[in-house]
């Protein structure tokens, strides 16, 4: 824990800095390009390993998932905020998959039940308004035996840091701007809505400007 309170005070000023400098969908694609560099993009190729079909991917952001996805893929990418689809419009162009961007929120997708093969999620339930209205969304629009992939960080599960988590989430909501809590319990809620839990691995990713979260890597499958 003292290694993730040090990289965290270490990386705020560099944090602050770019929140005063950028718009919120330039700091958000900045702050998470970095990530990448640290070591998000190899859980990002690791989590759409071994799909098919037709994927959905919710809160797609600025597109940082679209290198990731292989040629044969036709990726809908759900997306909010036009600040960020206007960021996201150059990455889908170049991705190898064939991918369509779709506004609309996780919460009501605009989708038929059963119309896709595979849903990738990745850093979005902690933001999101309703987390169960998210997942049973994504259950409804899944088909039968598809499976949901995700990257998300989690409050700790360490007594402490899950307390001071919850203390300091208000801080940290309004320092990101993003509408991002860090205090959710994700695999908590997953269960809770019913999922099935086929994989779940705890890793990390300590990155300039970001804190170390806790994250997890997630493969899960919706009731039925």
């Amino acid at each position: 824990m003292l290694r993730e309170i040090a990289h965290s005070v270490a990386g705020l000023p560099l944090a602050i800095r770019l929140k005063a400098k950028l718009p919120r969908a330039e700091l958000y694609d900045e702050v998470m390009s970095r990530g990448e560099a640290a070591g998000m993009a190899t859980w990002r190729r690791e989590l759409v390993q071994g799909l098919s079909g037709q994927v959905l991917e919710v809160g797609a952001g600025t597109g940082l998932m679209f290198p990731h996805y292989p040629e044969a893929l036709e990726v809908t990418a759900l997306e909010p905020d036009e600040t960020f689809l206007a960021l996201a419009r150059p990455r889908a162009a170049a991705a190898r998959a064939r991918v369509s961007l779709v506004p609309g929120t996780v919460e009501s997708l605009p989708f038929d039940a059963g119309r896709f093969d595979a849903i990738v999620v990745s850093l979005v339930l902690c933001s999101v308004p309703s987390v169960s209205r998210a997942l049973r969304e994504i259950a409804r629009v899944l088909r039968p035996g598809g499976e949901v992939r995700l990257i998300e960080h989690v409050r700790s599960p360490r007594p402490v840091a899950g307390a001071l988590m919850s203390l300091f989430d208000p801080i940290w909501l309004h320092l990101n701007a993003q509408g991002c809590h860090m205090s959710r319990d994700t695999e908590a809620s997953l269960r809770s809505a019913g999922y099935d839990l086929l994989d779940v691995q705890p890793f990390q990713v300590f990155s300039p400007g970001l804190p170390a979260f806790p994250m997890r890597f997630i493969r899960a499958v919706p009731p039925r």
